[in-house]
């Protein structure tokens, strides 16, 4: 399908490029209201830069879709709705539904899924809503790429669910990849950049 580099907003910003030093500096004005500690060494700014100033400035972009970029097990996630709205002709919904993570222009629905695993594939819980379209990403945050895993009818993939589970299900990532070769091309959701499809 192809591969997108994940660029963080310093590299796709036409305004001026701040040094690390100079970040880490607006980070710790910024931030110094928020942390009880008042001795802190820029390794400690750094460590909390990460757990907290990372997901605060995705959230900061991509504030007009709701997505909260939070560390409870959103964060991967977040990044795909995030990526998939970026790349597809979708719209994101004015109202969260379990199962529905937005809309295509035509109104039709879409679910995102994604994994930052090599080897797994997507997670459903028992009694999520339906979609009429699945859209599964891999993530590698270690080579800044991510890649689109399965784009077509949800039904598809939903199919390879057991009839009865408890609590969330990860569907074996070789089903899918065997069910993404067989997504003729009309059955896909088209990306904004010709070179991806």
């Amino acid at each position: 399908m192809g591969d997108w580099t994940l660029v963080p907003a310093i590299g796709r910003s036409p305004g001026s490029v701040q040094t690390e030093a100079e970040m880490l500096e607006e980070f710790k004005r910024r931030a110094r209201p928020y942390v009880e500690a008042t001795a802190l060494f820029d390794a400690d700014w750094l460590a909390i830069a990460q757990q907290y100033g990372i997901p605060q400035a995705l959230a900061l972009h991509y504030a007009s879709t709701g997505l909260k970029f939070t560390l409870d097990g959103r964060l991967v996630g977040d990044i795909a709705e995030a990526l998939a709205l970026d790349h597809f002709e979708l719209v994101s919904p004015s109202k969260r539904t379990k199962g529905v993570d937005a809309f295509t222009t035509s109104g039709d629905t879409v679910q995102i899924k994604a994994t930052g695993r090599p080897n797994a594939g997507p997670a459903f819980t028992r009694g999520q809503g339906f979609a009429r379209y699945l859209l599964f990403f891999r993530i590698d945050f270690e080579a800044g790429k991510a890649s689109i895993i399965y784009n077509g009818p949800e039904a598809a993939i939903r199919a390879l669910l057991p009839t009865v589970w408890e609590g969330t299900y990860v569907i074996n990532l070789a089903a899918v990849t065997a069910a993404a070769s067989n997504v003729a091309k009309h059955e896909m959701l088209p990306t904004r950049l010709t070179s991806l499809a």
